[in-house]
């Protein structure tokens, strides 16, 4: 680029969106098994979590290129 500055890709953004979003529902999950939920309950919110943060690790990676 001219001046040696980058500009960010887009995905990196939304990488960084994804993780949060991941990193949220991780502590939701942690939250219900404190408070006594069923394991289900939980369980069904660490998995959404795992698929945003495979989704944030795959975006910033550059699984989107083009």
């Amino acid at each position: 680029m001219a001046g040696g500055t980058q500009k960010r890709r887009p995905s990196a953004l939304l990488g960084w969106w994804y993780l949060a979003i991941g990193a949220g529902f991780a502590l939701l999950g942690i939250n219900r098994m404190v408070v006594g939920e069923s394991f289900w309950s939980a369980g069904l919110r660490w998995l959404i979590a795992l698929g945003f943060l495979l989704l944030g690790f795959w975006e910033l990676r550059g699984g989107r290129r083009g």
